[in-house]
């Protein structure tokens, strides 16, 4: 009876086991893999509804159309301000590990410190953006009103040039990430044994020296993993962009060079565009070819990214 008793146990207990790691699993392939199968089989069709039916096999010329920028320029013109709205990685990085030594080295106030620059990164990306709007917005922003009561005229911040709404795009994911940088670096940085300052310092070592010769190498696992996520994150941008601009295609933005494409749409919200805003143009197919083309560039970048990264990260400290 014993054994039985034992068996109907560990059975029970093995299909509970089984049972538990399956709901992740599932979520896995309901959510992951049949949507990315999808994805794969609607890049080769024509599709501009909903219905499964009206799918038109057009074999490669989704991936040819978005490859030779036919689609009146707007491909390549959101490459080029993903590209540029990238440039928010190496900034907040470098601010970052700044900010996360100075509260290492203040004496009082470390938790005060840590939980103001952690609050955006906690905040909804949407709730930043729409604050970052009502700041820089023309009529009533909150910018152009103290410039009205300084005596100067106000500015239509993110309509005026592609530069100043990128610098404003690159200031919000920047403002909204930096926290758990910071975290990370402090962490980092706490764990570096103060034996090798104290040993660098006995030697006549420079603040500049030490850093380079201690405290970068120690970081620089923190360093690649930080760098690695938030670059995928700003290859994969949308949200900042498409509030700012107060929803979809903007006709009355800036455009960069001579190209049809709006200065606000990156990749992924060009994407948005073609199967929301401009589907009876572009339509799913064609969006679909487009975020393959995108996740395989992603992959690229990636990959060569943690491979330049085996050159200088260090794990022996």
């Amino acid at each position: 009876m014993r054994k039985r008793e034992r068996k109907r146990n560990d059975r029970l207990d093995s299909f509970s086991s089984h049972f538990v790691a399956a709901i992740p699993l599932a979520g896995w392939v309901l959510f992951g893999v049949l949507p990315l199968l999808m994805a794969g089989v609607i890049a080769f069709t024509e599709l501009h509804t909903t219905d499964m039916r009206d799918m038109k096999f057009v074999g490669l010329q989704n991936f040819i159309t978005i490859l030779t920028n036919a689609d009146e320029g707007r491909t390549y013109a959101s490459y080029l301000s993903t590209l540029i709205f990238s440039l928010n990685v190496p900034v907040t990085i470098g601010v970052a590990l700044y900010i996360a030594n100075l509260i290492n080295r203040t004496r009082i106030g470390k938790n005060f410190f840590r939980t103001i620059f952690f609050i955006p990164f906690v905040c909804s990306m949407v709730v930043v953006s729409m604050t970052f709007r009502m700041l820089f917005a023309k009529d009533g922003g909150m910018i152009n009103t103290l410039l009205e009561n300084l005596g100067f005229e106000p500015v239509n911040w993110l309509n005026s040039t592609p530069m100043t709404f990128m610098v404003i795009a690159i200031l919000l994911s920047m403002w909204s990430g930096i926290g758990f940088c910071i975290l990370l670096f402090q962490a980092a940085l706490a764990s570096v044994d103060a034996s090798y300052y104290e040993s660098a310092s006995l030697d006549g070592a420079t603040p500049f020296q030490m850093f380079w010769n201690i405290t970068w190498p120690a970081i620089s696992p923190t360093t690649s993993y930080l760098v690695t996520m938030r670059l995928i994150g700003s290859l994969q941008a949308m949200t900042e962009t498409y509030i700012l601009v107060g929803g979809g295609a903007n006709p009355d933005a800036p455009m960069w060079g001579n190209s049809a494409a709006y200065v606000s749409d990156t990749v992924v919200k060009h994407i948005y565009n073609m199967i929301f805003e401009m589907s009876y143009k572009y339509g799913y197919g064609l969006a679909a070819a487009a975020g393959w083309i995108l996740a395989i560039i992603i992959l690229i970048i990636t990959r060569a990214n943690l491979k330049w990264q085996e050159r200088w990260v260090n794990y022996d400290f």
